[in-house]
């Protein structure tokens, strides 16, 4: 018997990932060493804090069965008291807080919680892939604001605000700063606008804010901070990239009391909860700020390498916040990162990097002008890319090519 993917699983199936990662495991039997900056997994370790708190909590609730559903009421209360010290934002730990594996799988199942068949969301035209993913697997159909170099990556609150106008079946729309990909900020004045398009045409703000502790400058801002009245706004918050805490799977969602409601409803149907243990070392991470100081010098450092040796080269870079930065490069991103694979032939050494393309959510043909390096690599394997990066590219090309 021959198994069949579904229709919905058909429409994600990235074959341009495929392809990269064919050339990758090529390279790499081919004798290549590839340096990692493909997927956005840290590589430092885990806060030791999390891992004292995993520890204790290990034992604490050895007896306890189950996790609550909503999660553990030292978790939430964890959670509104760093909302409160990061952002000066009230969220009421009992109606408003409640708990996440990560942000990943939340993000993919909002939609079930709100959205009927047929509904609508709009999102980037390049992102995160969950967005899209779990709208069409709730039976619903995504829709698209541009982002694009000329306007900064930002979203044009006309475009969006028409959209909605056109397309009365849109209740969600989702929006992504510090932004994966693109790296760009937002501030005050788009967040007031959009809260204010969101109101009149009466569409729940989906904020994913899980970068909002990487960063170089001035500290990014939360949707939150600009209304007092999150009756249709929710955020995704998460712990995988301020702590290092990608295995743990742990983050939390906070918005409207309604909405967070229906959402804990949803995660009744869904899982047992995140582990009790694991919600403890959340507790003791999110009570922590130096470690997370360290996190963004490391990145600081790393992204310092990196954009000089992509000066040299003559590319153009955006890097503003996120541990990522995205690069504009002269051919297809597919082209460019299955070369960057076997960059020194000679010496056998070669960057893995994601092909912009990839991260197009609606085909938007913009992004495949683009990579994408995450800055997860050591320092030294950093250095040694930077080395790799001045020595076979110029003015975007590749020398052996010129």
């Amino acid at each position: 018997m021959k198994v069949h993917p579904s229709r919905r699983m058909k429409e994600f199936m990235t074959y341009a990932f495929a392809e990269v990662n064919k050339a990758r495991e090529k390279a790499q039997a081919s004798g290549f060493s590839v340096i990692d900056f493909g997927v956005g997994d840290p590589t430092d370790p885990l806060y030791e804090g999390a891992i004292e708190g995993l520890q204790r909590g290990a034992v604490k609730y050895a007896r306890t069965g189950y996790p609550s559903y909503i999660g553990m009421a030292d978790f939430r209360d964890s959670a509104a008291q760093w909302l409160q010290r990061r952002f000066g934002v009230d969220a009421d730990p009992d109606t408003q807080v409640t708990a996440t594996a990560g942000s990943k799988e939340a993000i993919f199942h909002f939609p079930f919680s709100v959205l009927d068949p047929g509904d609508a969301v709009l999102m980037p035209s390049i992102g995160y892939p969950p967005y899209k993913a779990g709208t069409i697997f709730a039976g619903c159909t995504p829709s698209y604001y541009g982002l694009h170099e000329e306007k900064g990556f930002l979203p044009e609150i006309d475009e969006i605000e028409a959209a909605l106008k056109k397309n009365d079946r849109i209740r969600i729309v989702w929006v992504n700063y510090p932004n994966n990909p693109t790296t760009v900020v937002a501030g005050k004045t788009f967040y007031e606008e959009l809260i204010e398009v969101a109101q009149e045409r009466n569409v729940i703000i989906a904020s994913d804010e899980a970068y909002t502790e990487m960063y170089l400058g001035d500290r990014p801002n939360s949707i939150l901070e600009f209304t007092d009245d999150w009756s249709n706004v929710i955020v995704f918050q998460s712990l995988s990239k301020r702590s290092n805490a990608t295995g743990l799977r742990i983050g939390f969602a906070v918005g409207g009391k309604e909405i967070i409601d229906r959402y804990r409803k949803l995660r009744t149907q869904i899982d047992s909860g995140v582990p009790n243990a694991i919600q403890e070392a959340a507790v003791w991470a999110l009570k922590d700020e130096a470690h997370v100081a360290r996190m963004r010098s490391s990145y600081n450092a790393k992204r310092d390498v990196v954009g000089r040796s992509l000066r040299k080269a003559g590319l153009k870079f955006w890097a503003e916040a996120t541990f990522y930065m995205w690069v504009k490069v002269k051919q297809s991103s597919v082209a460019f990162s299955k070369r960057m694979l076997t960059l020194d032939r000679e010496g056998k050494k070669g960057i893995n990097v994601t092909p912009g393309g990839t991260l197009a959510l609606s085909g938007a043909p913009e992004a495949d002008s683009f990579v994408r390096f995450a800055l997860v690599p050591s320092l030294d394997d950093t250095r040694a890319a930077a080395q790799l990066i001045v020595h076979h590219l110029e003015g975007g090309k590749f020398r052996s090519e010129r």
